[in-house]
């Protein structure tokens, strides 16, 4: 497997390792947990072979996505072997990607991996996550058990990237809605409005910062402001307003009462304003938003 061949990284993550230590103690943890993770790798074999180990985490490499996808689920169902293995404690998260690979020395370099170990930060106990272009090359067994859930920016990535899980459990809940490789979720959209400037928010990295401090990413001219009176962070496909100030936020949604935020949160939604530490009747300002 040459360098720039595609092929698709696994990373398996034991979750509970802490309360297996707590419980157990060292050495019986320690030896617990080697055997969870030999078990793993056998039990993915004929699919994925193992890269290496690290800590309480697997890396393997499939030639496909296809192949990953059988691997993991493989994996998730070995995972309820776990308490035999004196292990009960533990759970597996799992996150793969696929696309091209540097191999050097017996180890595995490139932005495919990255994403992978970014994914695998991101899986809970039982789950199985991977980005939507790797979920189109999934073979037709796994495709549609494959559900689409939102868009997340990773850590160390410049482009946001559409998460999908793959459902794995024969008992798992049936009201979701399979993965549809021609449909694209809707991208949550905000636009604020003040004085006349409008400002439109699809992606944000970093919280976006109202107040009076002219380092703001929007500065409100109002005396009643504080300096970084309030943020505004995108959460999945939600946006959400932080109170930071002395004097409280006051939203209103059309329609409906208006809130007062202290120190609290607050998702944005419909259409409504945003004033600062007074009502939005007796302020002279207020920033008006739009969510789409």
């Amino acid at each position: 497997m040459g360098p720039g061949r595609e092929s698709a990284v696994i990373f398996a993550e034991l979750i509970g390792a802490a309360e297996l230590y707590a419980r157990a103690g060292d050495a019986a943890a320690h030896e617990a947990m080697s055997r969870c993770v030999e078990y793993l790798g056998k039990s993915a074999a004929s699919k994925a072979r193992v890269v290496k180990r690290i800590g309480g985490r697997l890396m393997m490499l499939a030639e496909s996505a296809d192949d990953a996808a059988r691997g993991v689920v493989a994996m998730q169902v070995a995972a309820g072997g776990f308490r035999a293995a004196g292990a009960g404690d533990l759970g597996l998260g799992i996150g793969f990607h696929y696309g091209p690979v540097i191999l050097e020395n017996n180890d595995v370099f490139g932005d495919t991996v990255n994403v992978a170990a970014r994914l695998v930060e991101q899986a809970a106990r039982g789950q199985i996550l991977l980005a939507a272009d790797t979920a189109e090359r999934v073979g037709s067994l796994y495709r549609r058990s494959i559900r689409r859930l939102y868009s997340v920016q990773l850590k160390g990535l410049n482009e946001e990237l559409s998460l999908c899980e793959l459902v794995w459990r024969a008992d798992e809940p049936a009201t979701f809605f399979p993965f549809d490789a021609a449909s694209e979720p809707t991208r949550a959209k905000l636009k604020l409005k003040y004085r006349g400037n409008k400002m439109v928010l699809r992606q944000i990295l970093e919280a976006l910062t109202i107040g009076r401090d002219q380092r703001c990413g929007l500065v409100v001219d109002d005396e009643h402001a504080s300096r970084h009176h309030c943020s505004i962070q995108r959460r999945h496909d939600h946006f959400v307003l932080a109170d930071k100030s002395t004097n409280g936020t006051f939203v209103t949604v059309e329609g409906e009462d208006e809130v007062m935020l202290q120190r609290d949160e607050l998702t944005l939604r419909k259409h409504g304003w945003i004033s600062f530490g007074r009502p939005r009747g007796v302020g002279k300002e207020a920033v008006e938003f739009f969510c789409d």
